[in-house]
């Protein structure tokens, strides 16, 4: 149940929404299959090649929402570096088995409750780098695109969004934490293969969730002041209030609280035009 369901607009200072922003990654595709198994193949994969025994499954969607529930944990490359280097720091007092060295999703909410701002700067001051970050990257790129013969885990995507971008109410942006490849990927899968790139800013930019940096730019380089930012995690959460331009609009399973949460973006879309326009 969403909680725009009285139909009633929140407040609208200085006057209603004048463009949409998205998030990609549980707005407008779905990936909770896609980002989830590179990351458990990755970890599964590098683990052994680090000499250790993998016992058990490296990743679960348990541990996903963990994770996406922290401001610090947009990238899911970096999650499986990290989960790695946790865990071969608990090798060190629990062994090798990857099912005794992989925190619980329950303990790692503890342990990443201690991460405040950088994900890599924390993880590489509480647990080391036992396995380096750009081959961990380029493994799970490798996971995610594929790799000779093997399939990509980004056969697994899909759309959420049926409507042409031109056909939307609103002028429509893009700030993701994809790279351009990967944005590119995304924009075949929604058939916005027209889709202008001025409109899109993604992690070769520099401007990285959850700063507010993405927002603020495309408010400022096309006039608006009162964007609808349409995410799926904290961090995106994060860079809406810290840019303090317009409304955040949660989608999806993974912050399911707030003046406006929708089960997914079609659904907000259609709750939310009347108020738009």
């Amino acid at each position: 149940m969403n909680q725009f369901q009285t139909n009633r607009a929140p407040a609208s200072p200085g006057g209603p929404p004048d463009c949409l922003i998205f998030d990609v990654d549980g707005v407008l595709i779905d990936a909770g299959e896609s980002f989830p198994e590179a990351v458990r193949m990755t970890v599964e994969r590098e683990w052994r090649a680090g000499g250790y025994e993998c016992d058990a499954p490296g990743y679960s969607r348990e541990h996903n929402s963990v994770l996406k529930r922290h401001g610090s944990f947009n990238d899911d490359y970096d999650i499986a570096w990290t989960l790695l280097n946790i865990s071969a720091h608990h090798a060190e007092r629990l062994g090798n088995k990857l099912s005794d060295a992989m925190p619980s999703p329950e303990e790692l909410g503890r342990i990443i409750g201690g991460c405040i701002g950088s994900s890599v700067d924390w993880t590489r001051a509480e647990f080391g780098e036992r396995f380096g970050r750009r081959r961990i990257r380029d493994s799970c790129a490798g996971a995610y695109f594929g790799e000779g013969e093997s399939e990509g885990t980004c056969s697994l995507e899909r759309a959420c969004l049926s409507a042409d971008w031109r056909d939307l109410p609103l002028p429509a942006y893009v700030y993701t934490g994809r790279d351009e490849r990967e944005w590119r990927m995304a924009r075949r899968t929604l058939s916005w293969g027209d889709f202008p790139d001025e409109r899109v800013v993604h992690s070769g930019t520099g401007m990285l969730k959850p700063s507010p940096d993405g927002i603020d730019f495309i408010c400022g380089r096309f006039g608006h002041a009162r964007p609808l930012y349409f995410g799926d995690t904290e961090s995106d959460r994060m860079a809406q209030l810290s840019s303090g331009k317009g409304w955040f609009v949660a989608v999806g399973e993974i912050l399911t609280s707030g003046e406006l949460w929708f089960g997914d973006v079609s659904t907000a879309l259609s709750k939310l035009t009347g108020w738009m326009r």
